[in-house]
């Protein structure tokens, strides 16, 4: 069955596609142009489709192929968002890679987006797409759907508005409004491993404060004594605490016996810079702590607090005061799930081995799903990062053609088989696991 509607699959579609959604801007907050366009594909394949909005200007986007009743519904989502904007300070001077804007060296599509996530979207929509358009009688429904804001977003300070709420706020809308799926595969970049586990992270804002003192001398006036430490010097000395405690954290997370969590310094404001003559009286420093599936988040809090309380006890002068401003929870799922094992057969039917099964430290839209019931996991393509040379961080986002045409005939596939089988059946398999 599943050879029949793979001659709708090609190269050249699914290039086309990723290249048309990188061209589209979609920084969180401004998922909507892409989120439209999407809806216009999904009519014109034949599926039912529906957009959603979140919040204003902000939709999720579904199409649905619907299946003749008794099979298990499977969920193909992707976020529309982007990482980045290509405006942000530090980000824009980064070159092209980094733009909203595609173009293709050799079989590379490069550009905003490529790779976190639009390529293995669009994978999984022409997977999709070619399902509808061969006829194909599945048992079970067939749903792809795009959703806002994934990315780890949080308003803080002077970020305020759309363009900073994300962290799964599409995905936990959806299905607390209306969407129900058995199963979810989301296009994430993983390198074409099955991630059965992602991660989540406590976010922290720390600050410090001091007297908004003068940098100024007046004349005919003797100093005396040392000057207090403004708010800045308080918090180098935070920071190198934060050091500390941090590589020591890092040093015990484990997952499956493997390093794991991480804690990293993320930001640090400091000062009025619109006001020469007069030292900071505010500073504030963002932390973010990684976490694992099974690690408790108050332990983390905890854990934090009692390092700047023992800060405060050997320095009485330095008060500083914390606050989480944002919680992403990871989840995980067996690897004996059916999701994994029929992704994991249609892998190996599609590349002639068997993938590696594996967990990811960053955050996904797995973690709201699969606390909704909804086993999830991620799976994907890879950047040229993976044969060691030079990556991400240098040349921008970028994503293999053939890893996309690759991509698609896994997801045709997998839905060709999964939603065949007895949703009974498949339930009763996911009880046990």
């Amino acid at each position: 069955m599943s050879d029949d509607v793979l001659g709708y699959v090609d190269e050249q579609s699914v290039a086309r596609l990723a290249r048309d959604m990188i061209d589209i801007p979609s920084p969180v907050g401004g998922e909507r142009a892409l989120a439209e366009y999407l809806a216009a594909r999904f009519k014109a394949a034949g599926l039912r489709t529906e957009m959603q909005e979140v919040e204003p200007n902000r939709y999720n986007v579904f199409g649905r192929m619907e299946g003749t009743g008794g099979g298990p519904t499977l969920l193909y989502a992707g976020h529309l968002d982007s990482a980045y904007g290509g405006d942000e300070e530090g980000i824009a001077e980064l070159g092209p890679g980094y733009q909203p804007k595609s173009w293709v060296e050799d079989d590379w599509i490069f550009g905003l987006g490529a790779y976190n996530m639009k390529g293995g979207h669009a994978s999984a929509i022409l997977a999709v797409e070619a399902l509808a358009r061969s006829k194909v009688k599945l048992r079970g429904d067939v749903l792809i759907a795009g959703v806002v804001g994934e990315t780890c977003h949080v308003p803080v300070a002077r970020y305020q508005g759309a363009r900073y709420r994300a962290c799964g706020v599409g995905a936990r809308f959806m299905v607390a409004n209306g969407l129900a799926a058995d199963m979810c595969v989301i296009p994430e970049p993983t390198g074409n491993r099955v991630a059965v586990a992602s991660g989540g992270y406590v976010y922290f804002e720390l600050t410090t404060r001091a007297p908004a003192g003068a940098t100024y001398r007046r004349g005919g006036q003797v100093p005396t004594g040392n000057r207090p430490r403004d708010a800045t010097e308080k918090m180098f000395d935070v920071a190198a605490e934060l050091k500390t405690w941090g590589n020591d954290f890092a040093s015990r997370s484990r997952y499956n016996g493997e390093p794991a969590g991480h804690a990293d310094i993320i930001a640090i404001e400091g000062g009025h810079p619109f006001r020469p003559t007069k030292l900071a009286c505010a500073c504030r420093l963002y932390f973010e702590v990684g976490t694992m599936p099974g690690d408790r988040e108050n332990d983390v809090v905890e854990g934090l607090k009692d390092c700047t309380r023992a800060l405060k006890a050997r320095d009485p002068d330095l008060d500083v005061e914390v606050k989480v401003v944002q919680t992403a929870q990871g989840a995980e799922v067996s690897p004996e799930e059916t999701v994994v094992t029929a992704l994991s057969a249609a892998h190996e039917q599609t590349w002639g081995a068997a993938p590696e099964v594996t967990w990811e430290g960053w955050y996904a839209d797995t973690g709201p799903l699969t606390r909704a019931g909804i086993p999830s996991i991620c799976y994907g393509p890879q950047g040229r990062s993976r044969g060691g040379t030079v990556g991400y961080a240098r040349e921008g986002e970028h994503v293999n053609i053939g890893d996309l045409h690759r991509g698609s005939q896994v997801f045709v596939r997998m839905a060709a088989d999964v939603c065949m089988r007895d949703r009974a059946a498949v339930l009763r398999s996911s009880a046990k696991t």
